[in-house]
């Protein structure tokens, strides 16, 4: 299983545009989780590591600030926007690819004393069979470090958001693509320790992070949710002025059932990590 052209299209394309403002959204969230996935994963100086999905490079600086200059540091995305941002603060101690990690890595066996992939095992077709290559590049006794969206800690009013959102794919005129299926579990700490010990790793452990916050208005809500992800980012950017209206107003009616917790959005991160079996 992989995602489909179109889908994983639509995915290179937000982290383009939002590569500029990626670092700072939300009062600096991706920063946050960066840092604290890097001081899980406890490189060590002179180790060789491989950020999957790096982004800007936030992770990929982290890990290669630790190692040092007698380590080794790689990363990897399919976005040149993000890559672009991620090149002006490389050490010299790093190299950056525009590569996707699937079907596999571009790297031979035991080549990695650790693995990383921050907010991007979800973006993957097919995330166990990623696992298991994470697992292949890694050396013995090697570690892999995650952070992964835990979205059953999302609010009732971001419940209430996506559904309008549905409705609203259903009358656009733009098909965006849309992938039902379980990866959006991978952020439940026992189902995330069960994918690692399936793709073959031991000791698996989850701690997590949360932050939240409210929005003011519907028109803030719209402005902040479009850059939770491609597909809310597609259909909010296109729509005409008209919808957009009428989408916050729907919005606004809905938030106002929902009393205190009207515009309540939280942003939780599940972090795991194993050691390669």
């Amino acid at each position: 299983m992989g995602l489909d052209s179109g889908a994983a299209e639509l995915t290179a394309q937000f982290f383009d545009v939002f590569a500029r403002a990626y670092d700072d959204w939300f009062r600096g969230l991706h920063r946050r989780v960066a840092a604290r996935l890097v001081e899980l994963a406890a490189p060590q100086r002179g180790e060789a590591c491989l950020d999957v999905g790096c982004g800007t490079g936030l992770v990929t600086h982290g890990l290669a600030e630790a190692v040092g200059s007698e380590g080794q540091v790689f990363g990897l995305d399919v976005s040149k926007g993000m890559l672009s941002v991620a090149r002006t603060r490389a050490l010299p101690n790093t190299t950056f690819y525009l590569a996707a990690a699937e079907p596999h890595l571009p790297f031979g066996d035991g080549t990695f004393d650790l693995v990383s992939l921050c907010d991007s095992l979800a973006y993957l077709g097919d995330p166990g069979r990623s696992l298991e290559e994470a697992r292949r590049v890694l050396r013995p006794a090697g570690r892999i470090a995650l952070a992964v969206r835990w979205r059953s800690l999302d609010t009732a009013a971001q419940e209430v958001f996506f559904r309008l959102l549905d409705r609203v794919s259903e009358e656009h005129p733009v098909v965006v693509p849309q992938q039902r299926d379980s990866r959006g579990l991978l952020g439940e700490p026992p189902v995330i320790r069960e994918v690692l010990s399936q793709a073959g790793f031991r000791g698996p452990w989850t701690t997590s992070l949360v932050s939240g916050d409210r929005s003011g208005s519907a028109a803030d809500w719209l402005d902040f949710m479009a850059w939770t992800g491609p597909r809310p980012y597609a259909l909010i950017s296109t729509l005409a002025p008209g919808q957009r209206r009428r989408l916050e107003a729907q919005l606004d009616r809905e938030m106002r059932r929902l009393g205190d917790e009207g515009f309540r959005h939280h942003h939780a991160y599940t972090f795991a990590g194993a050691v390669a079996g």
